[in-house]
């Protein structure tokens, strides 16, 4: 039903996650042709994602090329229930807001990514009270990469409610000394607590997390996989926890690390039949607004649009890891 929403989809309204600014081309300079090479990876990765992940391969492996990491940011839906023990509080799908997934459990609320700390107080805590759900109740936060767009609000609720906060070890030292940037005051981290180690379940009361080891956006970034359920029968969500890689974003050595990455990712994701496929910072480029409309008009007995289905899902990674390799390979051209 949803697949001819994503046909003909503009890509213009992006919601990624980006490690630096990218460099953009001159206003109106015509971007330098592709090379035969590249062309067919191009070529490989449209007929992998046909019309139903269209959008994806547009930008990643096209509209990439002269992206400079602005975007337009898409109406803020406020808080959501996306599956029966998952929610989602987007602010404004654009590249400066991560998106903060809610996990309730038996034990207190789990977060996936705490968003910013200057949104937590007027965004995050505001949400989850519209979802009936007490800010008091966090008892941990799972963040995806050190990026203070993931991790900052997650000083603020380790200080006030006592939450725990999980990190991979090396992106724990990495946002204790991030790279410097111009004029910008060094964020406020929260304190060293637990650590996430790839393929070791995190876990609070009845629900649980998996990380996996995706370096390359940061050197510690984590992908997660975790078991949601839709009118009682379970599903298994895969999100990326690590960016993409774009138009001389990354240097040589850390896109071919990204690439492994994705293909690393895929490895799990198949082992753990991953079928809903989401993203922390999501947008048209993946589908989400649309998907989320869809579910917003949902009549009983309907699919979830969420639920994409492991063979999709399987080829999102594809389409994601071919558009990488040929952004990589246009800097050696």
């Amino acid at each position: 039903m949803y697949k001819k929403i994503y046909q003909g989809l503009s890509c213009v309204t992006i919601c990624a996650v980006l490690a630096w600014p990218v460099r953009a081309q001159a206003q109106g300079a015509a971007a330098k042709p592709d090379s035969p090479g590249v062309q067919a990876q191009i070529d490989k990765a449209k007929k992998i994602a046909g019309t139903f992940w269209a959008p994806e391969e547009k930008f990643l492996c096209e509209e990439s090329r002269t992206f400079d990491g602005r975007s337009t940011a898409a109406a803020d839906p406020g808080p959501v229930k996306l599956f029966d023990n998952l929610y989602a509080i987007p602010g404004q799908y654009s590249v400066q807001s991560a998106v903060v997934f809610v996990i309730p459990t038996s034990a207190g609320i789990m977060l996936i990514d705490a968003g910013k700390r200057k949104d937590v107080e007027s965004v995050v805590v505001p949400g989850l009270k519209t979802l009936g759900l007490d800010p008091a109740n966090i008892k941990l936060i799972v963040v995806t990469h050190g990026h203070e767009d993931h991790y900052g609000g997650a000083t603020y609720l380790q200080e006030r409610y006592g939450a725990h906060v999980a990190l991979s070890a090396v992106d724990w030292d990495f946002m204790s000394k991030p790279p410097a940037a111009a004029g910008a005051a060094a964020p406020s981290v929260p304190k060293r607590d637990m650590v996430a180690v790839e393929g070791q379940p995190i876990t609070l009361g009845d629900e649980s997390v998996t990380p996996v080891s995706i370096p390359g956006h940061t050197p510690g970034s984590m992908g997660v996989i975790f078991p949601v359920k839709d009118q009682g029968k379970t599903h298994v969500v895969g999100m990326f926890g690590g960016g993409f890689i774009i138009w001389r974003q990354y240097n040589d050595q850390t896109g071919a690390q990204f690439v492994s990455s994705v293909q690393h990712f895929e490895e799990w994701t198949k082992k753990m039949k991953v079928d809903v496929e989401l993203q922390n910072h999501p947008g048209t480029w993946d589908g989400f607004t649309e998907k989320l409309a869809l579910l917003q008009a949902r009549k009983p007995g309907q699919p979830n649009p969420f639920v994409v289905g492991q063979q999709n899902y399987t080829k999102f990674l594809e389409v994601m890891s071919i558009c990488a390799q040929a952004a990589l390979d246009r800097r050696k051209d």
